[in-house]
């Protein structure tokens, strides 16, 4: 046996035996797992999954960085019972091609089916790095309680084989609805064009803007296995039973986006570190772009700090962008308005109903904790609301006024 071949084995037993009873193995919510919310991190990865009544079908989207590619990691599946509990159920070495759907580049397209039943809180796919040893978790959680299903319905795109993995597609783009399980009737339609409101300081407890009812703003029938194309920006709903709430939604955005391109689409994240005032001044300036520029050169007083600083900030909102967008854009979400304002977080903590994240202080900032706890959604089994507090507000104010004299 060849020195490589052996040298991939001890580290798959290493990876196993470290999440076995008596190895030092730790539960699901002491597992830091911040480097899924890094855009610098080696890879990423998204997920949708559907339940059935005794099993799980798990689509992965997993996405390398320029120095890596999907043969650098030994892949294990594991099952566990718990995210509070070293209830570790399985743990399976995946010979990683065969379970793949589809390549796109640097991107690959998984899928896992696992066993399902009322002792499996937690799917988890554990990548280990073969280089170095360095092992990333990503959990897909299967407690029915916390989500509506899909039905059975899962999106691809326009080749009926790469699934649609992420939450959001770009306009004009064609996909493919379809029922695993064979169905082949007629499905229901929804888009909904409504501007969804930004989210508001993590102090504000009292005189939060009242949610408008989401209108409808279209109806139409589709047919499973047949492409069609998403023209319109806005939430795309997909149901086998209207009368149900289940289904499979898909936000589209322009083509742009993660990145913002477009003078409105500019100003409006820049709410979160200026007043409204300030954001009008410039959107109702003879020549909008303009007096953009003059804003952060009238923060910033030297040209080249405005420049980076700019930079920085919308690099932090396509950031958001692509790592929360749901239901509607990333930067609208409580978790994007604190990964704009904050940047990623230096340690995250996960468990069934609450994702902590922390940033470790310095001499500018005090160590500070956000606590998001999940909302069931119609549309979405990602979507997390801040836990607010007026005790925030020295901390925000703080990290604000850092943006707004370039040192953040």
């Amino acid at each position: 046996m060849k020195i490589q071949n052996k040298l991939q084995i001890i580290v798959c037993l290493l990876a196993f035996l470290y999440h076995s009873p008596g190895f030092g193995q730790k539960v699901f919510i002491d597992e830091n797992t911040s480097y899924w919310y890094s855009i610098a991190s080696e890879l990423h990865i998204a997920h949708r999954t559907t339940i059935k009544k005794d099993s799980a079908t798990i689509f992965f989207e997993i996405t390398f960085n320029a120095a890596t590619g999907f043969g650098d990691y030994h892949y294990i599946s594991e099952l566990h019972g718990s995210y509070h509990t070293l209830n570790m159920l399985s743990a399976d070495t995946l010979a990683i091609d065969a379970h793949m759907v589809s390549i796109k580049s640097k991107r690959i397209y998984v899928q896992l089916n696992v066993p399902h039943n009322d002792k499996t809180d937690i799917a988890v796919l554990r990548l280990v790095n073969k280089k170095s040893g360095k092992s990333y978790v990503y959990d897909v959680p299967l407690i029915e309680d916390y989500n509506f299903t899909n039905d059975g319905l899962m999106l691809y795109a326009e080749d009926g084989v790469t699934p649609v993995v992420g939450s959001f597609t770009n306009q004009g783009k064609q996909i493919v609805v379809r029922d695993d399980a064979g169905y082949q009737g007629p499905l229901f339609g929804f888009y909904y064009g409504h501007s969804f409101e930004e989210a508001v300081p993590p102090m504000i407890i009292d005189g939060r803007p009242t949610t408008r009812k989401l209108e409808i703003d279209s109806t139409f029938m589709v047919s499973a296995n047949e492409p069609i194309a998403l023209n319109k920006i806005g939430l795309y709903f997909f149901q086998k039973d209207s009368s149900s709430a289940n289904g499979v939604a898909l936000r589209v955005q322009d083509a742009y986006f993660p990145l913002v391109k477009t003078t409105e689409k500019v100003l409006e994240p820049l709410i979160y570190i200026s007043t409204r005032t300030e954001t009008d001044k410039i959107r109702n300036a003879e020549n909008p772009r303009q007096a953009f520029e003059q804003y952060w050169l009238d923060l910033m007083k030297i040209p080249s700090l405005a420049t980076s600083t700019v930079s920085d900030f919308y690099t932090r909102v396509e950031g958001a962008n692509y790592l929360f967008t749901n239901f509607k854009e990333g930067w609208k979400s409580d978790m994007g308005m604190i990964y704009i304002v904050y940047g990623p977080p230096s340690e995250v903590y996960k468990s069934e109903e609450i994702i902590d994240w922390v940033y470790t202080g310095d001499l500018r900032m005090p160590t500070v904790r956000f606590s998001f706890y999940k909302v069931k959604n119609l549309f979405t089994d990602q979507h997390y609301s801040l836990l607010r507090k007026k005790t925030y507000d020295k901390n925000w104010f703080k990290s604000v006024e850092l943006w707004r004299e370039g040192k953040k």
